[in-house]
């Protein structure tokens, strides 16, 4: 026992023995691969860099300068012993040469090749270029030395002793020409013809007409329609309107509570006074919330300060509390947020966002056909001015129809000067303003 307790053990690392074997994959020859290095003087690779341009698949010729003028001769012509340049002219127009570079003096490239069957890897050393382009001098045009045919001739005849309506109609031929010659004839050289022949492999193609309209859109002040909406209410969707941060502090409970029992309600504006009554009864949740918090957007509205030709101006903060003391304090500054810049004023792109997101909100309530009446005056704005409000967000503006006149129960007289705003699809956006001709 004594001799047992005395013989020393072998450590273990980690508790676990190491291995002592390795792993054979297939045998034990197959998973050994050979490396050669290759260095011998002749042809060696090229890696060559193309820095803003594409390589193109033309022929190149070779040329090499030694490094040094002491030892060097053609038969050893190796990347560490010689400089390789690469030159063609075969583009039609451009130049293209390849050239070391200097920033790669103490650098060294090599190539590793890879043969699987033979399991064998080769190293070879390369040389490193940057290929450039240039444009090829200008040389005379074979077409320009023939003699002018007799249609040129008259052209020239025109342009010189013509009539006006003769000389016209010889400038329209070339209206669309890229460059016009000191006589005014079309013609395009070898640069503009260089441009465009990159330019056909990466064009980009046309906008399609709604990426176009959706690309016109994002840079209005309204909020942002849903193009590929199949039916209206899809297009200006609640959570679009109103972010569900602010949704969920929207408290719609006493306003449900009140009109169920039919209490007066007070309000400062008509809008919400003339519908809320309807809503609530119904117990319509969407509606009345989009009510709710477009209340609150008319009383933020009419806390605004004049800022001059500046537009609005959002209040001191104490100011702002107290006028809107009976809402959510972190609701009010959403609000603020959204709708003012980072100085808390509202110039006119904002002002023109914050009262398109009221009437969209006012379509939202009343089912996308509303009387922009009650709003026109809860904004103090001009009738015009409210209809291309509506008219922004793709409504049809216009007086009711007899069964809209006597359901609202108002006389031809009051008709004409009422406007509906519809939201119908298709949308039907203004179009783009182009100034007149000069």
């Amino acid at each position: 026992m004594a001799e047992k307790e005395n013989k020393k053990r072998k450590r273990q690392s980690n508790g676990a023995d190491a291995l002592n074997k390795k792993v054979a994959f297939d045998g034990a020859e197959a998973g050994r691969v050979k490396i050669t290095y290759k260095d011998q003087a002749g042809l060696h690779p090229v890696v060559v860099s193309t820095p803003g341009i594409t390589a193109p698949t033309i022929p190149f010729k070779a040329y090499t300068k030694p490094l040094s003028s002491k030892g060097s001769s053609d038969d050893s012509i190796k990347p560490n012993t010689h400089d390789l340049l690469l030159h063609s002219q075969k583009h039609p127009r451009l130049d293209y040469a390849a050239t070391p570079i200097t920033l790669d003096q103490d650098l060294s490239h090599y190539i590793a090749v890879f043969d699987p069957t033979t399991k064998q890897i080769q190293i070879t050393r390369a040389h490193h270029l940057s290929l450039r382009s240039k444009l090829r001098s200008d040389k005379e045009d074979d077409q320009s030395k023939r003699k002018r045919t007799i249609g040129q001739q008259r052209e020239e005849l025109g342009r010189e002793f013509g009539t006006k309506k003769a000389k016209k109609a010889i400038a329209d031929k070339t209206v669309n020409a890229i460059v016009k010659d000191a006589k005014g004839k079309g013609k395009k050289d070898d640069v503009q013809d260089a441009i465009l022949d990159s330019m056909a492999d990466s064009a980009v193609p046309a906008l399609k007409e709604e990426e176009q309209l959706e690309a016109g859109l994002a840079s209005k002040p309204i909020p942002k329609p849903n193009l590929a909406a199949e039916t209206v209410e899809d297009v200006y969707t609640f959570n679009t309107l109103i972010p569900s941060s602010d949704a969920r502090l929207v408290d719609i409970k006493e306003w449900i509570e009140k009109t169920q029992a039919e209490e007066a309600m007070n309000f400062g504006h008509r809008f919400p006074a003339y519908r809320v009554q309807a809503i609530g009864k119904r117990e319509d949740v969407m509606r009345l919330k989009a009510l709710r918090y477009l209340t609150l957007l008319l009383d933020f509205h009419d806390a605004l300060q004049n800022a001059g030709k500046a537009g609005k101006k959002v209040p001191k903060k104490d100011v702002l509390d107290r006028k809107l003391e009976s809402w959510p304090a972190a609701l009010v500054s959403s609000v603020r947020q959204r709708f003012s810049n980072p100085s808390n004023e509202l110039p006119k792109w904002h002002l023109q966002n914050f009262h398109t997101h009221m009437c969209a909100l006012s379509l939202f309530v009343d089912g996308w056909t509303t009387d922009t009446t009650h709003l026109k005056d809860d904004l103090k704005l001009e009738t015009k001015e409210i209809g291309q409000y509506f008219r922004e967000l793709g409504c049809k503006v216009g007086p009711p129809t007899e069964a809209e006149r006597e359901r609202m129960g108002i006389k031809k007289a009051m008709a004409a000067a009422t406007k509906i705003a519809k939201l119908k699809l298709p949308l039907d956006f203004p179009k783009a303003r182009v100034g007149r001709k000069r």
